[in-house]
């Protein structure tokens, strides 16, 4: 450090308290001031520049001071000092060789919280102040939670059914500087407008969640009063009973793509995901339960419930419907089911009967009569062609027709009608046959080799996909008509559904999830015979479906608080209110807090002559101040009207001159002195009363008066005067006299005046003995 100059300590130590008891740090006119912070029970580093302003000087005293009173000094070369009082425990450790010096201070309490600095004397440069405003950061306690009914919530809360609201508060006890506490669902941020509780030295945030699916996975609180330590965060389980939001069917084994054989058993699956708790799966096949070969599996973790289902078609199985039904057991089946439904395609040989048409039996025909016969046949897929033999001789068919609708003539005109009928999956054939001669025998054969008829398969019409009403239309022709449709739907920022149906109309309510933004749809129809090439597909916005903006609000001041009042609007499922307050600029408006609002009470209904409220609390208003209510469903919500408080409402709102002694501390404050008075007043009563009492039981006093021959004779000489009684001597007799008669003294026996009455009474009686001693 250079050259060291010798001092005496005795005379510094001297003028560094003279010096202390005399200054003042000043922050910003003695020197700089920085800013620290500090966890309690941690540690914090004190910086003072010690380096001199030239090469020749040294420094010779550095002193930190708190709050400008001395904690630690060092001077050169190597005596240091501290306060006993701060250095408990050795809690200050010093490093003076490094530049600047540092000075820790460990094991931190909220008490150290103070304004430090540091002062350096020189041998030549003038005096050096630094300032460091320490804050000592206190941390609040973990977060706890409290349902409506002020109820300890720990680890789970519910359940809840899709939809409700839950009504959550979040408190932190202590902390310093206060706490700030917000409420997150995953990492979004949900609601930070916290505020002090009831109970002091604890703040609380109260949140108010419509509950989804999306933002009940997840509930946490965080409270933050500073940067050095992340949030204390408690997090909550919400038990939310939910239905699932998908189903599928998908077939394993036992196919030809979808396609089954009858008389052979095939496997298919079924996949429902996102209900909660594990739902039932049960399979109908047409109106049929199907109650054997299925069991089931749930995974707890994704939500998913997984059914297997072995099953043999029949003949008769051909275009009936296969559906999968998940139902949640805790809540309503309206609410809580959800279904896939595929029709089967069954492929089975064709089944042929011939019969006769018009009177009389097929044994029973007379020569030269025209022969009508029909020839029904059952098949899947369609038969492809017909033909007619008679007696096999030749061997080639008296008719044959083909699927692309030729006729042949091979004997006399013939006619043949074909009728289609898509929804039973079937061909009916029917032929006429009028002969010159009744032929002898007739055969029927059945031809197995099979093959699928020409048929027009789905393609959209105009744009596909139209939106009625909250129904979603897929518009496409086909031959046959379509009976089964594919639907792909995602609403922005969520992943694809997919559905099925047996309807080309798609209700919204089985959409899961908001529909705030756009919804992409897309639909796929297929008739069994031939599926779809290209997709309709559109994107449809359903700001149309949002709820008006509420016209019928007011403010009111009810209940201690200002509350916005609106009359329900139609197509809205829940209201929100919103404060707007001005910003410091006075440039534009803040968000200050907002919550939800609920339907009026009996006592609303009776003060709005019988029509539902529904109302949401404000809080304190000022002037300037905008309060908003808006009106929400599942496809967005309305534009805020904005209601501004009047200057009388602002007046009639406000607490009256003498509101502030109800409360409490001005009460507690006002209580105490009344208290102190009534004991001082009580006490110097009582005192009174007892000094009266003793005055009045006071014992008679005996006094004895001892006289000598000198006193005796000076009593006798002065038999001029007249001898007052005293209080301290007064005789019981009237003429008493040690002496003659004719000198003895006269005694007054006049009254006295009233104001000797009232303040020196007389003593009692008293008996006076007079003994004649020897004045040597």
């Amino acid at each position: 450090m250079g050259r060291r100059m010798r001092v005496t300590s005795a005379p510094i130590c001297i003028l560094l308290l003279i010096y202390t008891s005399v200054y003042a740090f000043i922050p910003g006119v003695d020197g700089p001031v920085s800013h620290q912070e500090a966890l309690e029970g941690g540690n914090t580093t004190l910086y003072c520049d010690t380096t001199p302003d030239s090469l020749d000087d040294e420094f010779m005293i550095l002193v930190w001071y708190k709050n400008n009173l001395p904690i630690y000094s060092f001077e050169t070369p190597d005596k240091a000092w501290t306060d006993e009082s701060f250095n408990t425990n050795d809690r200050i450790k010093a490093d003076l060789h490094s530049q600047p010096t540092a000075v820790i201070v460990t094991a931190l309490t909220e008490e150290d919280q103070a304004l430090y600095h540091c002062r350096v004397d020189f041998r030549l440069s003038p005096t050096r102040n630094i300032g460091v405003n320490l804050t000592v950061v206190v941390l609040p306690s973990p977060p706890f939670f409290m349902d409506e009914v002020n109820n300890k919530v720990v680890d789970k809360v519910g359940p809840y059914h899709d939809g409700d609201t839950l009504v959550l508060r979040c408190l932190v006890i202590g902390g310093h500087p206060p706490p700030r506490i917000s409420w997150y669902s995953g990492e979004n941020l949900v609601d930070a407008s916290d505020s002090d509780s009831d109970i002091p030295n604890v703040r609380e945030n109260e949140l108010y969640l419509p509950l989804t699916r999306e933002n009940a996975a997840a509930l946490s609180c965080r409270a933050s009063n500073t940067h050095l330590t992340p949030p204390i965060i408690a997090t909550l389980e919400i038990e939310l009973y939910l239905p699932a939001y998908n189903v599928e069917i998908y077939w394993v084994q036992g196919t030809i793509g979808d396609t089954l054989q009858a008389g052979k058993p095939a496997v298919v699956k079924c996949i429902a995901r996102g209900s909660y708790p594990q739902p039932e799966v049960s399979w109908w096949l047409g109106r049929k339960h199907l109650t054997q070969h299925s069991n089931q599996s749930w995974s707890n973790e994704s939500h998913t419930a997984v059914s297997f289902l072995e099953l043999t078609p029949a003949v008769g199985d051909n275009g009936v419907t296969l559906a999968c039904v998940a139902t949640n057991p805790v809540m309503a089946p309206s609410r809580g089911s959800k279904a896939d439904v595929i029709p089967l395609n069954v492929t089975y040989s064709p089944i042929i009967e011939v019969t006769k048409l018009g009177d009389g039996k097929l044994n029973e025909v007379v020569e030269l009569d025209s022969l009508h016969l029909e020839c029904e046949v059952r098949a899947n897929p369609p038969v492809e062609r017909f033909m007619w033999y008679f007696n096999f001789i030749p061997p080639r068919p008296l008719y044959f027709w083909s699927s692309a609708g030729s006729l042949m003539n091979q004997l006399s005109p013939k006619s043949m009608v074909l009728t289609r009928s898509a929804h039973k999956r079937m061909i009916e054939a029917t032929t006429e046959v009028r002969t010159e001669e009744v032929p002898r025998t007739t055969a029927v054969e059945t031809n197995d080799d099979s093959r699928n008829l020409r048929t027009h398969p789905p393609e959209c019409i105009g744009h596909g996909i139209r939106l009625v009403k909250e129904t979603i239309n897929c518009n496409v022709k086909a031959l046959p008509i379509p009976d089964t449709f594919f639907w792909h739907l995602q609403p922005s920022g969520f992943d694809v559904q997919h559905l099925t149906t047996g309807s080309p109309f798609l209700p919204l309510d089985q959409i899961t999830g908001p529909l705030a933004g756009s919804l992409k749809a897309t639909c796929e129809a297929s008739n069994g015979i031939a599926s779809q090439e290209e997709p309709c597909e559109r994107t449809f916005t359903f700001e149309h479906l949002r709820p008006q903006q509420p016209q019928k609000c007011d403010l009111a001041f009810e209940y201690g608080e200002f509350q916005m009042r609106c009359i329900p609007v139609e197509n809205a499922t829940y209201y929100e209110v919103s404060v707007w307050r001005m910003s410091t600029t006075n440039t534009s408006l803040v968000l200050d807090k907002r919550g939800s609002m609920g339907f009026g009470t009996g006592q609303a209904l009776a003060q709005s002559g019988g029509t539902w409220l529904v109302r949401g609390a404000l809080g304190t208003l000022k002037a300037g101040d905008e309060a908003g209510a808006l009106a929400c469903n599942r496809y967005g919500c309305s534009r805020a009207l904005l209601l501004r408080p009047t200057e009388n409402l602002l007046e009639a709102a406000s607490p009256p001159w003498w509101n502030f002694i109800l409360e409490k501390h001005v009460g507690i404050s006002i209580g105490a002195v009344v208290l102190v008075i009534l004991f001082a007043i009580t006490t110097a009563l009582m005192v009174r009363l007892v000094r009266r009492a003793r005055a009045k039981t006071t014992a008679p006093v005996i006094q004895v008066l001892q006289l000598d021959d000198v006193a005796m004779n000076y009593l006798d000489n002065i038999g001029e005067h007249k001898i007052r009684a005293s209080n301290s001597l007064r005789s019981c007799s009237s003429g008493f006299s040690i002496a003659s008669g004719d000198s003895a003294p006269t005694i007054d026996r006049r009254r006295k005046p009233a104001f000797w009455d009232r303040w020196d009474a007389p003593p009692p009686d008293v008996t006076l003995t007079l003994h004649r001693e020897s004045a040597v």
